[in-house]
């Protein structure tokens, strides 16, 4: 793809938001699930975006709806800030900055908006604060997340 249109944007954001999200994903398997063991498997690292979500109700609900739930909102979450990106780099590129500088700060940004705004006012279970929980929604969503989208966008809208 090289131009840039409104559809492309959108679709290039929303493949872009897709891997982003499996990637961070990925790495908090590797971080969360197995080396701080702060999950104890992946269902329960995606289930938790449902409770994040829509409080511990979801705790009675059925194993698969917590995971078919939290994956929604765990993509869906991921999708827009991909398109976010997406809408954003023309401005980035026109300068000549490079993708994963902006990716960078975009990442910080978006744990920002998510985890002490969003959640904080909306969510039936706010956030905690731990040591483990901030740097890792940095690095997570820093690295891990908005690189990714970063790299893709890059390539598809140049």
């Amino acid at each position: 793809m090289t131009t840039s249109n409104g559809k492309t944007t959108l679709g290039v954001g929303a493949i872009a938001g897709l891997v982003g999200g499996v990637a961070s994903w990925i790495y908090e398997l590797v971080v969360w699930v197995h080396f701080l063991h702060l999950k104890k498997d992946a269902y329960d690292l995606v289930a938790s975006s449902a409770s994040l979500a829509f409080g511990d109700a979801t705790a009675s609900w059925p194993a698969a709806m917590q995971f078919l739930v939290g994956a929604g909102v765990h993509l869906a979450t991921s999708i827009v800030w991909g398109i976010a990106f997406a809408v954003i780099w023309p401005f980035f590129r026109r300068r000549q900055i490079e993708a994963t500088l902006v990716a960078l700060f975009f990442g910080i940004f978006a744990w920002i908006i998510m985890h002490n705004v969003v959640l904080a006012a909306f969510a039936p279970n706010p956030p905690s604060y731990t040591t483990y929980s901030v740097l890792n929604g940095f690095v997570s969503h820093t690295f891990t997340f908005s690189v990714p989208i970063a790299l893709v966008v890059k390539r598809w809208l140049r």
